[in-house]
């Protein structure tokens, strides 16, 4: 596929990782800055978002302040297309504030227009099935058709029944791999925790570098006390555009952690 067009690449892919604000795809791109690049600027451009509700903009701006990219791309975006421009404003904005005077020169008084996400509601009568079996074919249904917006809710009413949802198990990690929806991965993964929390680890270690303000809070909470981790920790405590819940709850947990 070529960037600019409408469709997602495959997930297991470094441009369809980016394109989802995947964490895989935020650490694979920092083994080789260079030529992510250029995947970097197109998703900056071309707003992959699949919904309001998903959240990229704090994503983008660490791939391209982490991965010392040049700004002038990134700036290029403010003379093009409403989203492009929106999503360049947002980008540069949270650089300004960690503290890049170019960032601060190519907005030129700009501010990001809208904010980098909004409420969202699933589809009416999520809730109103009540057994598992009746659930999990909903959730194969919406899998079947491609459906990414409301399998969340379907996620929330599984992980009510704990480990007698486990026929729902391989359907929900299908859907966190997959979804272009950013917004509902943390249901995902909390319906996963609640049904069958084995092998989850590598999962929310991924998340420390997710897209999303709640995998990265379920993430600070769950991680594997591992030196990796600890360094992520002490990265998103201090990094100034990162969410304060966020920054506060991954100070905690580093604190839990190394307290004698």
């Amino acid at each position: 596929m070529r960037m600019g067009d409408d469709r997602y690449a495959p997930a297991g892919t470094l441009i369809g990782l980016v394109q989802r604000g995947r964490g895989l795809g935020a650490r694979m791109a920092a083994e080789d800055p260079a030529a992510a690049a250029e995947l970097v600027y197109g998703c900056i451009r071309w707003d992959w978002r699949w919904g309001e509700s998903d959240r990229r903009a704090v994503y983008l701006a660490r791939l391209v302040r982490d991965l010392e990219l040049p700004l002038e791309p990134v700036a290029d975006g403010l003379g093009r297309g409403e989203a492009a421009r929106e999503q360049a404003a947002r980008v540069l904005g949270l650089l300004a504030a960690s503290g890049s005077a170019q960032a601060r020169r190519a907005l030129g008084g700009r501010t990001p227009e809208g904010a980098d996400g909004a409420a969202h509601r699933g589809p009416a009568g999520t809730e109103e099935l009540q057994d598992v079996p009746a659930l999990v074919t909903e959730l194969e249904r919406a899998w079947v058709e491609r459906e990414w917006c409301g399998p969340d809710g379907l996620a929330r009413g599984l992980a009510r029944f704990g480990a007698g949802a486990r026929d729902a198990v391989s359907l929900l990690r299908r859907f966190w791999l997959w979804t272009p929806h950013s917004y509902e991965r943390a249901s995902y993964l909390e319906a996963l925790a609640a049904i069958d929390p084995a092998g989850l680890e590598e999962i929310y270690v991924e998340c420390l570098w997710g897209c999303e303000e709640q995998e990265r809070l379920l993430a600070v909470a769950q991680a594997p006390d591992r030196p990796e981790v600890r360094e992520r920790l002490a990265y998103l405590r201090d990094d100034p555009i990162e969410e304060p819940g966020v920054r506060a709850a991954a100070g905690e947990r580093l604190a839990a952690l190394t307290r004698p």
